[in-house]
């Protein structure tokens, strides 16, 4: 990934430089950055579909079960870059246990009671809990540009969970799901902060498919052990499964994990984090028309104008530029 560039300047045998690869070209960068969007945005309602045979948790196990083989076979490849140091093994462990057997867990119960549309548009606002986490612990100053935007964007996941009925807010029928996907964004926010103890150690892509590893781990006994969690086990609703189903495990493993993971670092590594950042405001967009699409949510006034302002919210709590204005002082 790191020596993409380089390779494209070496010359062959016969002193012709060789053709650069395709992730090598910062267009096709872009083109792919693009894709991840796509995949990270349709992801609930791939999620939604798997639902409609497995529980939420059963779902999870078979998509990061999936991930976490196509991970360990990528950091086979990789070999030495790829090395896990022991001492790191706690933090590893708890990062997997919260990002993905807790997160996915309660992300997918929620989804079972709200849209997809909501959900893409609440996660949205997980940069926004970061920066309030930021500003309790006070390891990093929030601007008051980042407050301006924390509070458009809190104000437009109220319009989208209330639909405008702010004294009706614990009578809407997606007060449930809303609230767990607004608790996934907390988390999401918690992880993305927290995982900052592994990244300035281990390359991002490497860190991130050891979380994915150790997720899974956590996850296996639940496949054949029932529990509070799930009435049946995986091992009891595999047989019954349909293909569509398993088609949508193998979406959420393949594209909206490894592949998408893979795409980001890239991106990362070619055009900066910063501009690699801006593809995430697709997301909800994403999101948002493919529970359109596909499961004919309603897109409300208040839907749209509570999207719009999340994302705007997200957007301007993000501008480290802006910190230099006297506006935002």
């Amino acid at each position: 990934m790191n020596n993409s560039t380089a390779v494209a300047k070496q010359a062959n045998n016969h002193g012709t430089p060789t053709k650069p690869s395709f992730l090598g070209k910062i267009g096709n960068i872009h083109l792919l950055l693009f894709t991840v969007t796509i995949f990270w945005g349709t992801s609930y309602v791939a999620a939604k579909i798997g639902m409609h045979e497995l529980l939420p948790l059963n779902l999870v196990i078979i998509r990061f079960v999936i991930a976490a083989v196509l991970f360990g076979l990528i950091l086979l490849v990789k070999r030495g870059s790829a090395r896990l140091d022991t001492k790191d093994l706690p933090r590893f462990c708890l990062l997997g246990f919260f990002a993905i057997t807790l997160y996915f867990h309660i992300q997918y119960t929620g989804l079972q009671y709200t849209t997809s549309t909501n959900a893409g548009l609440i996660m949205a606002t997980a940069p926004v809990f970061a920066a309030l986490f930021c500003l309790l612990t006070k390891k990093e100053t929030v601007s008051r540009c980042s407050l301006l935007g924390i509070s458009i964007a809190f104000f437009g996941v109220l319009l989208v969970i209330t639909q405008g009925q702010l004294s009706g807010l614990f009578q809407q029928r997606t007060v449930l799901g809303d609230s767990l996907i607004l608790l996934n964004a907390v988390m999401w926010a918690w992880f993305t902060l927290k995982s900052k103890t592994v990244l300035d150690k281990y390359n991002p892509f490497v860190a991130m498919a050891y979380v994915h590893i150790f997720g899974a781990i956590f996850l296996l006994p639940f496949a054949f052990v029932p529990s509070v969690f799930a009435e049946k086990t995986l091992w009891q609703q595999l047989p019954a499964i349909s293909a569509t189903t398993l088609l949508a495990a193998v979406y959420l493993a393949v594209f909206c994990s490894v592949y998408s993971y893979f795409v980001w670092y890239v991106g990362i590594a070619k055009i900066g984090a910063v501009k690699t950042a801006t593809y995430s405001y697709f997301n909800p967009l994403m999101a948002t028309l493919a529970g359109v699409v596909v499961y004919g949510d309603m897109l409300t006034i208040y839907t749209g104008l509570g999207g719009l302002l999340a994302i705007a919210g997200v957007y301007i709590t993000n501008q480290k530029k802006a910190d230099r204005s006297p506006g935002c002082r």
